[in-house]
């Protein structure tokens, strides 16, 4: 259990991964909160002149290389939690399944707060409304989250860059993810994720 308070940097992915089977990914950068402030002006620095943030599916190869190459190097830990379904229009509900392992994951390492990535207005509260029940029904108190911009939070890359890994992986492109696998703390899938 890590000995200091951190801060999980959340994003997420959907994908397909048959004609019938998508999967949906959530995964954390924990940083320190008292290197957040260090550890964001190195990541930050990733981003070419004009770039607004870094988005794994926007980079070519040859910058993935770098840009992973480079957050091994900060050694964040970061957690994936996955959800295998069949393949449906929405996918809200496979989100509500990630965040709830991941929320219950954090309390287990005294991890209470929690940044997401921001979407619309309409599914942020959507967010609040969920913990808020899932602390009616005995999740710790203490988590919190609140919602960023990618383009304001860079700690947020670095979730998007081990998705984009994953998700690399998965498709017969390993070496991304061997380059991040010791950053991994956590990786499972949700108690009633189909198996693949």
């Amino acid at each position: 259990m890590p000995s200091e308070s951190f801060r999980a940097f959340v994003d997420e992915s959907s994908v397909l991964r048959s004609t019938d089977r998508q999967e949906y990914l959530i995964g954390a950068a924990l940083i320190p909160i008292n290197l957040c402030e260090e550890v964001r002006e190195r990541v930050r620095t990733l981003a070419l002149p004009g770039q607004i943030k870094l988005h794994w599916t926007d980079e070519g190869e040859s910058r993935r290389r770098t840009i992973v190459k480079r957050l091994a190097e900060l050694a964040p830990m970061t957690v994936v939690i996955t959800h295998l379904s069949e393949r449906m229009r929405r996918n809200e509900r496979c989100r509500r399944k990630c965040l709830e392992a991941l929320y219950h994951d954090m309390v287990e390492l005294e991890s209470f707060e929690l940044t997401l990535e921001h979407r619309s207005d309409a599914q942020n509260l959507q967010d609040r409304a969920h913990i808020v029940a899932l602390q009616g029904q005995g999740l710790d108190k203490r988590v919190r989250i609140d919602h960023r911009r990618g383009g304001d939070e860079p700690l947020l890359w670095i979730a998007d860059v081990l998705l984009g890994a994953v998700n690399a992986a998965e498709i017969g492109e390993p070496g991304h993810l061997e380059a991040l696998q010791n950053t991994i703390l956590i990786r499972h899938r949700t108690a009633d994720s189909l198996q693949p």
